[in-house]
């Protein structure tokens, strides 16, 4: 980078507080939609497969639109995406609302779906240009943000739940008020030439390095073991505490709100602790404990020990996105987007479409031991990591601050 007092010592940090809010606005979305689900499913007389069925539409919604985000980023920079996409998630919040029956629901989240993947790449693709300008790790406390969105998000839809507001009043207020929020802080983003890719690195799959291709889809399944535990306490969360275990509507918030809370707290000290530690020690000591302590709050079967579970996880899952974006970030090189767009299409699949697989699990099994699932997938989580990682020393840690163009 051209060094110069503005973009050495104000851009980046303005930067940052704007994607902040970006990633805050993202969460709180989520959050808001996720308190919502147990009213919508009983609007939509849906019954818990179904259900499953219509929360695919996120993942193919989400799966579809990050392959063309990825080659946006690359071709326009992480900048104009990114500012997109958080737009288009805050219209297309009110969308589930709508809907009447199972199958418009489905319809309905494939939108929501598709809007949320366009920002999720360009977000984390415009984290990973912030971090390497400020030359240390920044991704782990802007996913601590979302957290922080998502945990108000779903204070916030708990409170709607329990005034008796319809969904739909209540999103389309959410999405007004965010999204307004979110464009006016977008402005201090990084300009978009700050992260452009030459062009003889357009060109996705094909254009990324030879030998960081399997890498890469391997992080994905690292990630997709870390997301499955995400979406299925989304999810599924406020429907097991108040089906299962017999809690009140407003207790069954506190899954969520438990979960988000540890998520946020270990995602602020998380930049540290991967600085100090590195990425593959710290993760594979975070997911093993969260899958172990959430299987003994699924089996103690009581509402306490379930949201202790839920924090347990939280705590666990919180850095391995933020490791694993970053780790995607420096295999890609000048390949950041399509880089990410690889990985963030396999995670995101278990963000998306693990919910729905519980959901049919659930039919067979019940929830409880549906659920277990999530402590599986964390436990291999560390095995994959392992595989990813190895010979590959730009996993490894945050290198210096990459000289790839002026940010004035």
């Amino acid at each position: 980078m051209t060094q110069g007092p503005v973009p050495a010592a104000v851009r980046p940090r303005r930067a940052r507080t704007a994607l902040s809010v970006v990633f805050f606005v993202n969460g709180a979305l989520f959050g808001n939609w996720v308190l919502r689900i147990p009213t919508v499913k009983d609007h939509t007389d849906a019954d818990t497969g179904p259900l499953g069925l219509a929360l695919l539409g996120l993942a193919v919604g989400a799966l579809l639109s990050k392959q063309v985000s990825g080659q946006l980023v690359a071709r326009y920079g992480s900048r104009p995406v990114t500012r997109v996409g958080i737009t288009l998630s805050c219209l297309a919040v009110i969308l589930p609302a709508l809907a009447d029956d199972v199958v418009t629901l489905g319809l309905s989240l494939i939108g929501f779906g598709a809007a949320m993947g366009i920002v999720d790449v360009a977000m984390n693709a415009h984290g990973v240009a912030v971090q390497d300008r400020l030359g240390r790790p920044v991704l782990s406390s802007l996913h601590g943000v979302y957290s922080v969105g998502g945990l108000l998000g779903s204070l916030a839809g708990g409170g709607a739940e329990a005034r008796g507001l319809s969904p739909l009043v209540h999103l389309a207020l959410v999405g007004a008020v965010l999204g307004c929020v979110a464009l006016a802080a977008s402005a201090w983003l990084l300009p978009a030439s700050s992260d452009l890719a030459p062009k003889r690195a357009e060109g996705g799959w094909a254009r990324l390095p030879a030998g960081r291709r399997l890498p890469l889809v391997l992080l994905g399944f690292v990630g997709l073991c870390g997301m499955a535990g995400e979406g299925a306490v989304g999810d599924w969360g406020a429907i097991y505490l108040r089906d299962d275990l017999g809690t009140s509507a407003q207790f069954a918030a506190l899954g969520y709100s438990a979960y988000s809370v540890a998520m946020a707290a270990g995602r602020f000290l998380g930049d540290r602790f991967l600085a100090r530690w590195g990425d593959v020690r710290v993760v594979t000591w975070a997911v093993t404990g969260a899958g172990c302590a959430f299987a003994a709050g699924l089996l103690a079967g009581h509402p306490a020990a379930a949201v202790c579970g839920f924090a347990a996880l939280g705590t666990g899952l919180s850095v391995v996105m933020p490791a694993v974006f970053s780790m995607a970030g420096r295999m890609g090189g000048q390949t950041t987007g399509p880089a990410i767009t690889v990985v963030s299409s396999i995670a995101g699949t278990g963000f998306l479409a693990g919910p729905p697989l519980i959901g049919f699990l659930a039919q067979l099994t019940g929830l409880p031991a549906a659920l277990g699932v999530v402590s599986v997938l964390a436990l291999g989580a560390t095995v994959l990591l392992r595989f990813a990682t190895s010979g590959q020393p730009a996993a490894a840690g945050l290198p210096p601050a990459r000289t790839a163009g002026p940010v004035t």
